[in-house]
């Protein structure tokens, strides 16, 4: 009886919370190893993609802009105007969809994530996602969103921020319904 009595003493003042256990993740993907390997792309290797692809942007449009004097005098380089903002983030959209479009229908990458091997899968299904969704769902809305002078670089800021979090998705993740997984 004092057994029976000292578990069920237990149970009352034993809390299964352990305040020094580590946090658990809130998403798992369903195809996860038990064994602890995630199939979701790290964040260095998502930063590496995101650098590459900078790069590559960079080397179009900076020659470009320095053709048509958008760095005339520099350093004392001239404002530009809302509506000069807007055309030149519309032609950068224009030719990141360019590079891109082709390895985002293909494999739902873009040419940096498939250099460093890694893509963007529906989260709901775990399967390549959707041109339409990566495109008008995941990146449409960052990059209107980062033309807004102030508030965009803001915004973009905290979306990137949001890699930090445990489930390892950015805002623009979390709009379209994906995850970066390992290929």
């Amino acid at each position: 009886m004092t057994a029976t009595l000292a578990a069920s003493m237990d149970s009352v003042f034993v809390s299964p919370f352990n305040p020094y256990q580590p946090p658990a993740a809130d998403e798992v993907l369903a195809s996860d190893a038990a064994d602890g390997t995630s199939r979701r792309a790290t964040r260095g290797q998502r930063l590496l993609a995101s650098l590459l692809d900078t790069v590559i942007a960079l080397a179009i449009m900076l020659p470009v802009q320095l053709k048509l004097g958008v760095y005339k005098n520099f350093p004392q380089i001239a404002k530009l105007s809302i509506g000069q903002t807007l055309l030149w983030g519309a032609f950068s959209i224009l030719v990141w969809f360019i590079l891109h479009g082709y390895f985002l229908a293909k494999n739902a990458q873009t040419i940096g994530k498939r250099l460093v091997g890694i893509r963007v899968e529906d989260q709901a299904f775990e399967r390549p996602a959707e041109v339409w969704k990566l495109t008008i769902l995941r990146y449409l809305p960052t990059a209107a969103v980062s033309l807004i002078p102030y508030v965009g670089a803001f915004v973009t800021l905290i979306d990137v921020l949001f890699i930090f979090r445990r489930d390892q998705r950015c805002i623009h993740d979390h709009i379209a319904g994906t995850v970066v997984v390992k290929v």
